[in-house]
């Protein structure tokens, strides 16, 4: 097979010196970027088969969420604004519930949902029931990704999810080596453990250890995350972590939105990677505009990245919706425009990215020998025009409906606005039949406040 040149783009390149390149090329050579640079110098020293007409195109590495739960896609948007004890009264019985069927299609549909927003690489957030499910998805979609399952000891309901601690752990091992045997590349697998208030110590650092045994990463999906964190033993999670020797640099947190001076020092000091969910968290009512120290984590030198979280939560997986809210809620909060510019941003959502999920050599940037992970946006849109800073467009107007192409590793799985690989229908249709299923076994129901005739 023959190389694939991308040729006369404006391309963002996130390398380094944070070139932006006019009329420039990229060449990829099976997974990888053999080249990037102008034009003209490109197709004098490389050969192609495949030529890839960019003009009016501008290309850009693909986003990377650090924290998106799969399954939910299967009940989006189902719990109301108001509901109380929303965990155990609505998302409990799904996950109870859940079917290995509908577990595919959801994953499914949240990689569709990814890829055609832009995000080329994703880290689930422990919440797999039937992983081999999700796995077979993400080989059908392309998408690249890290997978977890469902792992937590302490709570004793629902029953159907209830493990020892023992269990737990088998069961991360077993998946682990279970996805080492798939032999896929593209997807990957780590421990990843619910939360404090979900996991013994025994559990945390039995994960810790299964971990470092195999070189992976560790994910902890939730510390410092809700109001009722306020309260000391809470608030002292990050502390906890340290006593019992789990911080580290191969280690991924989510949320993180109450934090001290202490917690940022113990972020700093183990190198830990901080996944931020802004639009799940607002709706939350997590207090992040108020409370949250992501900005001051940022200029720590900390790795903030960002995550979409849940279908009930963002009730969505697009990052330009992410981070054009980043890019502004920190700003209102703190009065100073000068906080999370447009270029910092895009960094979480690629670089940052990449180095929470250990892949900052090989995904992240558009460079010679990284993996040719692209997003191609159209520029034939009114948000493109006019072109004056390609950073605070990308920000603050651009959305996910320029988006024209998607390669990963090389391979074209988004091509002119239309998925190469999956029928998309078939999986609409799959999702909406299966969904009324499950909410049938799972004993929930929409609450409509608007009469449905």
């Amino acid at each position: 097979m023959g190389n694939t040149l991308i040729d006369g783009a404006l391309i963002v390149t996130m390398d380094p010196d944070r070139r932006v390149i006019q009329n420039g090329a990229v060449v990829i050579g099976g997974e990888q970027i053999l080249a990037v640079g102008k034009s003209d110098r490109v197709k004098s020293d490389f050969t192609y088969t495949d030529r890839m007409d960019a003009t009016d195109k501008v290309v850009l590495p693909g986003f990377i969420d650090t924290h998106v739960h799969l399954s939910e896609h299967i009940c989006r948007s189902l719990i109301p604004d108001d509901a109380e004890d929303w965990m155990p009264n609505w998302l409990m019985p799904i996950y109870a519930n859940l079917s290995a069927e509908d577990e595919y299609y959801a994953s499914l549909l949240a990689c569709i949902e990814m890829v055609r927003s832009g995000t080329t690489t994703f880290c689930e957030a422990g919440t797999c029931i039937h992983p081999a499910a999700a796995a077979k998805a993400m080989q059908q979609v392309g998408i690249r990704g890290i997978l977890g399952r469902w792992t937590w000891d302490l709570r004793p309901e629902p029953i159907s999810l209830k493990q020892s601690t023992d269990a737990a752990l088998e069961n991360n091992a077993k998946l682990i080596d279970y996805i080492a045997r798939l032999n896929h590349n593209r997807i990957r697998c780590w421990p990843l453990v619910l939360g404090m208030d979900t996991a013994s110590d025994e559990l945390l650092i039995g994960a810790k250890q299964l971990a470092d045994s195999q070189g992976l990463g560790l994910g902890f999906m939730h510390a410092s995350n809700i109001p009722s964190m306020e309260t000391v033993d809470t608030m002292r999670s990050l502390r906890h972590f340290a006593d019992l020797g789990v911080l580290d640099r191969n280690v991924k947190i989510t949320h993180m939105v109450y934090t001290d001076d202490e917690d940022l020092d113990l972020l700093q000091r183990y190198e830990v990677k901080v996944a931020h969910c802004p639009t799940a968290a607002m709706k939350h009512c997590k207090g992040i505009s108020k409370f949250g120290r992501f900005p001051e984590m940022k200029s720590a030198g900390i790795s903030v990245s960002l995550g979409a979280d849940s279908a009930n939560g963002s009730d969505h997986v697009n990052m330009l919706r992410i981070i054009h809210l980043v890019a502004q809620i920190f700003k209102d909060s703190h009065r100073d425009y000068r906080v999370f510019p447009a270029e910092t941003v895009l960094e979480m959502a690629t670089l940052d990215g990449a180095e929470a999920l250990l892949m900052k050599d090989s995904i992240g940037s558009i460079e010679v020998g990284k993996n040719a992970d692209l997003i191609i946006f159209d520029r034939h849109h009114p948000e493109w025009h006019p072109l004056l800073n390609v950073a605070g467009s990308l920000v603050y107007a651009v959305t996910d409906r320029s988006i024209d192409s998607v390669f990963i590793a090389g391979e074209k799985v988004l091509d002119q606005g239309r998925m190469v690989k999956i029928d998309e229908q078939e999986v609409y249709e799959n999702v909406d039949r299966l969904s009324l299923k499950l909410m049938d076994r799972a004993g929930v129901r929409p609450v409509l406040k608007w009469p449905l005739s």
